[in-house]
């Protein structure tokens, strides 16, 4: 009898396990970027457990950006995916068959900018007038420029662009070949670090400090994805907070666990691009006093003029770019 029950029980608890995964809903997730630092919230909020718990089997991928994780939630490669937010609008604004959704603000405050050196200069927006800019092609800061522009009361048309790959921002700008480079505020500084320059040489001037109030990476989906899967969505969002809020209070166990996904991370130089990116972009004095993608109307609305503005498109309303449905409870969503 004992040998019957022992045979029964193993031939039952294979079957468990395929039923227990099956229960699971599957989701394909896309970053904004490769597996660094300041992406360290997505492995976060698998290691610890949260996706498992909820119900979740989810794969998390890398991608070349946010344009690339953009086309790939729209095609359907990816279920969910995360891109910063004005190339959103941009995206919905040329692809109105594929429109996408932001339903988690990730970075309250953009890191979009344009950087000098104290030898140029260049101390403010109108000291930028007339000047050689660098950055690449298509590129946030370079396509938001007109925003950062009208908002300083400079022409956007007075910059003249030096077209260059991401990794030839710094070089140009340090051997004077550009008076500027644009782009994000941290990958800019560190490559200048790279090549020698000293902080008390860098001269920054964030969009976002300059009356451009963007968002930075949010969480996209597909409208009808996201009404057909409700429950998963909101089990989703729950981990995308626990995630954030583990990689503000532990950032070391955060930053381990993201060696899990790239063993050739440099731990120390993550660490710094993880403190930069809490710091600067999702830990604000508005996410501290609100919580997490918690906002008003009124700055939704002046991020939509003003990115529409630069991008010369029409301006949608709120709600067909922002559903703020799935998102956890306040308590969840207050900060550390």
């Amino acid at each position: 009898m004992k040998r019957y029950l022992a045979a029964l029980l193993a031939a039952i608890s294979p079957l468990a396990g395929t039923a227990e995964a099956a229960d699971k809903t599957p989701i394909k997730f896309v970053m904004d970027w490769r597996f660094e630092g300041a992406l360290s919230m997505w492995p976060a909020a698998a290691e610890t457990g949260c996706f498992a718990e909820n119900n979740l089997d989810v794969k998390i991928e890398p991608s070349a950006g946010s344009g690339d994780a953009l086309a790939k939630v729209a095609a359907g490669t990816y279920d969910i995916g995360v891109a910063d937010f004005s190339s959103l609008i941009g995206f919905d604004a040329s692809h109105p068959e594929a429109k996408l959704i932001a339903v988690l603000v990730v970075s309250e405050s953009s890191a979009m900018s344009v950087v000098t050196l104290k030898k140029y200069g260049i101390a403010s927006p109108r000291d930028l007038v007339g000047k050689r800019i660098a950055d690449q092609e298509g590129e946030s800061a370079r396509v938001m420029f007109p925003a950062f522009a009208r908002a300083n009361s400079i022409d956007p048309n007075s910059v003249t662009w030096i077209s260059v790959a991401p990794n030839l921002r710094q070089p140009v700008l340090v051997k004077g070949e550009a008076d500027a480079a644009a782009g994000h505020l941290y990958t800019i500084t560190v490559g200048l670090h790279a090549l020698g320059v000293r902080d008390d040489e860098i001269v920054p001037l964030p969009y976002v400090k300059w009356g451009v109030r963007a968002f930075g990476s949010s969480v996209i989906v597909k409208r009808p994805w996201a009404e057909a899967h409700p429950d998963a969505m909101r089990a989703f969002l729950k981990c995308a907070a626990v995630g954030i809020k583990f990689a503000i209070s532990n950032p070391t166990q955060a930053i381990a666990w993201l060696k899990k996904y790239n063993s050739l991370v440099d731990e120390d130089h993550e660490m710094e691009g993880l403190s930069f990116s809490n710091r600067t972009a999702i830990v604000t004095a508005e996410s501290k006093k609100n919580g997490l993608s918690t906002f008003s109307g009124e700055r939704l609305d002046q991020i939509l003029t003003q990115v529409t503005g630069a991008l010369n498109v029409k301006k949608p309303t709120a709600d067909e770019i922002w559903r703020p449905d799935y998102l956890p409870s306040a308590a969840e969503l207050k900060l550390p």
